[in-house]
């Protein structure tokens, strides 16, 4: 427990934080990876080049000091980062390194002598919030254990087959390389897949959604082939890969799952970010759900780029659910152009559905806030961003 002169100290600091947060976490990324290059094999390095990992640092060290006294508004950006970590095996000795140099880049930053009251108060405000990380992380790491079929750390997988399914995508099917049973998952959960690129000297590490419901003798990823390096590294090396190639995965990890299935429920996806939806929609149809009030929408660039288009429309008129697409260009959709709030109000109809989306960024954004012009309460609304962030805000 913090005393409330800790807590104190480290209110006093959020306004400072949030000024400067971005510098101080540049400077520790630059002072980490100086000391510990190795730590390269579990960081996006691809993230650290375009600053997006620096920003979320950030973000949460901001957070954490605006709400050090009422912990349980970080719930969710525990649970957000916890998922993500399993999905990398951070383990606990990580954390001693990262909490040395993030004080050491406080201190320097903000010009302050060892010893000075706000590098005690953050010493113990970090190791507060290590301990309910590595806590958080190992309940993870034990379910996923204890799961039949399931294991703890990496574990080697093959590719068995490889599909194209639009124009830059393809969906890659993996099996564990000693044949034994894979653990379910959640639909909405992602693997964390590493792979070792040539000519690479770190392993890359990235998180991708199943696109599949579980109980299936593999595991289903569909994967984009991402602009150029250092984006794309994984992307295209994957998209390279062929059948019987060897990849290592992480159990299932995420919290971007159905909440309430009590609920009418609505899809919308951008692009590739269907997968974690048509798993959600995968498993409420083999469960045997009632799907006719359930409405899909799918953006996509244009038909070339429409991804999982006859397993949808299978899906559609097997099971009676309302199937619409919106192409950003040329002919073939149920609508031309993006969304807007006319369209969405004729396909989703009453602001009565628990709505689940996915996709870029500035899509995500651009919904949220239509939803909310429509009058979709904030606790209907559910996706998934980079980040620690619990609101989505437009860009």
């Amino acid at each position: 427990m913090l005393s409330a002169e800790t807590l104190a100290t480290i209110k006093s600091t959020a306004p400072l934080l949030a000024e400067q947060g971005r510098a101080i976490t540049d400077l520790f990324y630059s002072k980490l990876f100086s000391e510990h290059p190795e730590l390269q094999h579990i960081f996006n390095m691809a993230n650290q080049a375009q600053g997006e990992q620096s920003r979320a640092l950030a973000e949460s060290v901001f957070m954490y000091a605006t709400h050090i006294d009422a912990l349980q508004k970080l719930g969710p950006m525990v649970s957000r980062i916890a998922h993500k970590h399993a999905s990398l095996q951070v383990a606990p000795e990580h954390y001693p390194i990262v909490g040395k140099y993030l004080l050491e880049a406080i201190r320097d930053h903000l010009g302050l002598e060892d010893g000075h009251p706000v590098l005690g108060a953050w010493s113990e405000a970090y190791a507060q919030l290590a301990d309910i990380f590595i806590t958080t992380e190992e309940g993870i790491y034990a379910a996923n254990a204890d799961k039949p079929g399931g294991w703890r750390g990496f574990r080697a997988f093959v590719i068995d087959e490889i599909r194209d399914e639009a124009q830059g995508i393809k969906s890659i099917y993996l099996v564990p390389e000693d044949g034994q049973a894979i653990a379910d998952f959640e639909p909405g959960q992602y693997l964390g897949v590493k792979v070792q690129v040539p000519g690479h000297a770190y392993d890359e590490i990235r998180q991708y959604s199943l696109s599949d419901a579980p109980g299936k003798r593999t595991y289903r990823i569909t994967v984009k082939a991402e602009g150029d390096a250092p984006a794309g590294k994984v992307s295209h090396h994957l998209h390279g890969a062929e059948p019987g190639d060897r990849v290592w995965v992480q159990p299932p990890t995420g919290d971007f799952t159905v909440e309430r299935e009590d609920r009418r429920l609505a899809f919308i996806a951008g692009g590739v970010g269907i997968t974690p939806l048509l798993s959600m929609l995968h498993a409420r149809a083999e469960r045997g759900a009632d799907l006719s009030d359930v409405v899909f929408v799918h953006c996509c660039r244009d038909k070339a780029h429409h991804a999982m288009a006859d397993e949808l429309r299978q899906l559609a008129r097997a099971h009676g659910f309302s199937y619409r697409v919106a192409y950003e260009r040329g002919e073939g959709g149920d609508h031309q152009g993006y969304l807007d709030r006319d369209v969405l109000t004729r396909w989703l109809g009453e602001p009565d559905a628990d709505v689940y989306f996915c996709g870029p960024r500035p899509f995500m954004a651009a919904l949220n806030t239509a939803l909310g012009e429509m009058g979709y309460r904030e606790e209907r609304l559910h996706y998934e961003v980079f980040g620690p962030s619990i609101r989505l805000q437009p860009h």
